[in-house]
């Protein structure tokens, strides 16, 4: 059995691990311990708070496309649970296959992310537990027996015959992480500890419904789903059909489409809609190009059209949304 040095030193050494990855740093405090990812393309924090010894929760957000992770890190294996509460994941796992949450799922997993986090739509918020179950047991085994919590089951149950499970929670799960997520910015030690405990004697407890096969996907998969959004996006003022895209890649343009949507979590339509518009946002508030010419650079040569497209999008017309930017920039 592990002693209390050994998940002192788990726990530490993931933070200090992680603390020597550029743009990401360390600050610790009397209750909690974050990580702070600051890049150029994006910033995050990561705050964990240690419940018990070999039980550790961590509140995730994240404004960024990647978090990068410590090699080091990969090869430490604590059974985690993940939930994602907004956004979307992607978790490449040490077995080369690519898992994807997104929001109101969760997963179970003895496989550790390999690499970098990463959040296709740069925007992520979730929950990760850490457990070092032996630990858990040798200093907390009265406490778990007198909420009839068998810790091994929880490994048995949902890893054993799949090294991760993956699956939408239901009302009563999705509550209790809801619980634990409103303590995220005003935590409580012991509302973290009772919840956290109610979540793992919920899990013991439900039925077990098959994993939800569709959230993981092959590294081929992922690359091709990549590859066509760089094609897609490269060029707004281009309209490159997706049969085309299928074709140049040998695939079928239903499976293509379906990788998309696993990568991405929308449908190629939708997601290009919301990258034009997102452009067009950004030409609008720091250019003073005339609206038509940013209508033809994000792919509308009917000005009209890309004007209600814009408007349904943000609620404001294309000249209103650059005069609202101009008077908060004055």
């Amino acid at each position: 059995m592990k002693g209390a040095k050994q998940l002192r030193d788990m726990i530490y050494s993931i933070l200090e691990n992680s603390n020597s990855v550029s743009g990401v740093t360390l600050k610790n405090s009397p209750n909690s311990s974050e990580l702070l990812l600051d890049q150029a393309n994006g910033k995050g924090r990561m705050t964990f708070h240690t419940l018990f010894p070999g039980l550790t929760l961590a509140f995730i957000f994240v404004n960024a496309p990647v978090w990068p992770e410590s090699e080091a890190n990969s090869e430490l294996r604590p059974l985690l649970i993940n939930y994602c509460i907004s956004g979307r994941s992607e978790l490449l796992l040490d077995d080369g296959s690519y898992i994807y949450l997104k929001e109101n799922d969760f997963c179970i997993s003895g496989q550790t992310a390999q690499k970098e986090y990463i959040f296709p739509t740069r925007q992520y918020q979730g929950i990760k537990i850490y457990f070092d179950l032996s630990l858990l047991l040798q200093s907390c085994g009265e406490l778990m027996k007198s909420f009839s919590i068998d810790l091994m089951r929880l490994e048995e149950n949902y890893c054993a015959n799949h090294k991760t499970y993956i699956n939408e929670a239901d009302s009563e799960l999705e509550n209790i992480f809801q619980k634990l997520w409103r303590l995220s910015e005003r935590p409580s030690a012991f509302h973290l500890q009772i919840y956290t405990l109610e979540l793992i004697h919920r899990l013991l407890n439900m039925e077990i419904r098959p994993p939800k096969t569709c959230g993981f996907y092959t590294e081929t998969q992922v690359e091709l789903a990549k590859r066509t959004a760089k094609i897609l996006s490269d060029d707004l003022r281009q309209h490159i059909p997706v049969r085309q895209i299928a074709e140049r890649f040998s695939v079928s343009e239903t499976s293509l489409k379906n990788y998309f949507r696993g990568v991405y979590g929308q449908n190629i339509s939708t997601w290009l809609r919301e990258i034009r518009m997102n452009e067009a946002a950004r030409l609008l508030s720091a250019t003073k190009r005339p609206i038509a010419e940013i209508s033809e650079q994000v792919g509308y040569s009917n000005q009209g059209k890309f004007a209600a497209v814009f408007k349904k999008q943000y609620g404001l017309s294309p000249l209103e949304y650059r005069r609202l930017r101009n008077l908060e920039k004055n």
